[in-house]
């Protein structure tokens, strides 16, 4: 199988190398990361990464765009197998190795369960998972169909894009395993900005 893993970016100098490092490079055809018009560091910082890391592709919006055209940018220029996204605040534990290895071409999806940074842990089952959307699961590239990042103002673009995904009847693993550390909370986060009413 091949694996795209996809992060947009946006003044991530603080957490990007630490998420980027996180990715298990023997399973990764592809990293795709879109700078969203970085004001730090976070450019820079990828270009010198890139230079030890073939796999590494920066897309580059030049402006802010917002998270939702990120991620449909990066879904659009994946060409694995199968997606994985990961928030660029974020990173994998070394548990991710035990998820990608299940992953045989049999499901849509495979779901893994996150920690946050304060210890709480949740668990994707059947019956949530309609309440996490983008992350904490490896979705079949071509599964994903019509379902977009979405911009509201009522709610996060990526429950739009769970929401559709799931609409069409994917088959489903759930894995069980913790794989994944959720940089919650934070201050001025994609979900906190949201949170607050301050962006869409």
């Amino acid at each position: 199988m091949k694996f795209s893993f996809l992060s947009p970016a946006y003044n991530s100098a603080e957490w990007i190398i630490t998420m980027l490092d996180s990715i298990p490079k023997e399973y990764a055809y592809e990293i795709l990361i879109c700078d969203d018009g970085s004001t730090d560091q976070t450019l820079a910082i990828l270009q010198e990464y890139q230079k030890r890391c073939p796999q590494l592709r920066i897309l580059e919006n030049g402006i802010n765009q917002g998270a939702s055209f990120s991620y449909n940018r990066l879904i659009a220029e994946a060409t694995g197998d199968y997606i994985c996204i990961i928030d660029s605040d974020d990173m994998y534990l070394p548990t991710i190795r035990d998820v990608l290895a299940q992953v045989d071409g049999e499901h849509d999806i495979y779901y893994y369960n996150m920690i946050t940074k304060i210890g709480q842990q949740f668990v994707i089952t059947e019956a949530s998972r309609y309440e996490w959307c983008g992350q904490f699961k490896i979705i079949r590239r071509l599964a994903v169909g019509p379902a977009v990042f979405t911009v509201r103002t009522d709610r996060s673009g990526d429950r739009d894009f769970n929401n559709v995904l799931l609409s069409q009847n994917p088959r489903r693993k759930y894995t069980g395993i913790f794989a994944y550390w959720y940089n919650f909370p934070r201050t001025n986060s994609e979900y906190d900005l949201f949170r607050r009413g301050l962006k869409g």
